[in-house]
């Protein structure tokens, strides 16, 4: 994980281009202590996530890691400890986050989007939530996903496990702004920072922690919980296995 404090943005960068910025727990935890720490230093008024390289902002988590799961323990680590901990720390912000989407929102990387404030994504974006075509449970998408995209954009998301482009996600509401590159991404979220940034502090503030209520965060307590229940399950490692084996060939 990169952290780049550019007053007043601060950049949390997922490093992982050999995996698709993908995250097994060890990683998602620094993800998550990473956000935290920028979520309360000084001199930053807004936290910018994104991805390093030009091809994925995150595929989620990582499906080596699935695929070793060996009981509960293993899942309740990987997903509620780990994956939940950045879903949770982005959420618990203080400060306005900005998911920038250099590439492709995937998986936990795509459910991460409904805890940010504000999304900017890249036109070459794929978004969405795979995890029913490996026999687990998305845990936002399925809870709050109706409260803030709709019950029907939720359920396509959910049910299908289809990838949708920059463009249907920005008419879902899940994205705010399409830019065509990274150089336009850097520039538009630079340009809404600095904008937050102008603004009062403390009205910031309040609005942040009015629209923090607006999500009811017990319903993805509960998708978490399903998620880890979901992972341990024997097809959901066979899939897992599979598909990295077809990876390889």
């Amino acid at each position: 994980m990169l952290v780049r404090r550019d007053p007043p943005i601060s950049w949390v960068i997922i490093d992982r281009q050999d995996k698709g910025n993908s995250l097994d727990s060890e990683e998602a935890r620094r993800l998550a202590e990473r956000i935290r720490e920028e979520c309360t230093t000084g001199e930053t008024s807004v936290v910018v996530l994104t991805g390093a390289g030009d091809r994925f902002f995150s595929t989620g988590v990582d499906l080596g890691s699935v695929a070793e799961v060996r009981d509960e323990k293993d899942a309740w680590r990987l997903m509620y400890e780990g994956l939940g901990a950045v879903c949770g720390a982005v959420h618990d912000c203080e400060k306005p986050v900005i998911a920038a989407l250099n590439g492709h929102a995937i998986g936990i990387g795509f459910e991460i989007l409904y805890h940010a404030d504000i999304v900017v994504a890249v036109r070459s974006a794929k978004l969405g939530t795979p995890a029913v075509k490996w026999g687990m449970v998305p845990p936002a998408t399925p809870t709050i996903g109706p409260w803030l995209i709709g019950y029907k954009n939720a359920a396509y998301l959910a049910l299908t496990g289809r990838l949708v482009s920059a463009e249907e996600a920005q008419k879902m509401g899940i994205v705010n702004i399409v830019v065509e590159d990274r150089e336009e991404l850097a520039r538009v979220v630079e340009e809404i920072a600095g904008e937050i940034a102008s603004n009062d502090q403390w009205a910031v503030r309040s609005i942040k922690r009015l629209l923090r209520g607006a999500r009811p965060s017990v319903l993805v307590e509960r998708g978490l919980t399903t998620l880890v229940y979901s992972t341990v399950r024997r097809e959901t490692r066979e899939r897992a296995r599979g598909f990295l084996e077809r990876k390889k060939k």
